[in-house]
């Protein structure tokens, strides 16, 4: 059981550092569409501090600026997209693994 429980762990790590660092390839890819000066900085922003805050700042900030994306950014951040999409799950599926072992283990 503890065995499970530390794997299940590190699914749930893997699945929060991916998930960090495709958000911060959305935003860094959004904010250079979007024609924003510095876009690594706001993608590094938009991920730092334990809260979102920094995301919410980039996401009020980005209405002034419109998007230009051509075919090889919509097909990038689709993909983007997709793998944030695989990041979330790993960390659903090890957190009620998680759980439900450390219920058990009880």
């Amino acid at each position: 059981m503890v065995v499970i429980m530390i794997v299940m762990v590190f699914v749930v790590l893997l699945g929060a550092f991916s998930l960090a660092y495709h958000v911060y390839r959305l935003t860094e890819l959004d904010a250079r569409c979007r024609g924003l000066n510095h876009p690594k900085f706001w993608g590094f922003f938009s991920i730092s501090g334990g809260n979102s805050s920094g995301l919410f700042l980039y996401l009020i900030g980005r209405k002034k600026y419109p998007i230009e994306l051509g075919e090889s950014d919509r097909a990038a951040m689709a993909s983007l997209k997709k793998r944030a999409g695989i990041s979330l799950c790993f960390i659903a599926v090890g957190a009620i693994v998680l759980v439900f072992t450390g219920v058990s283990y009880l």
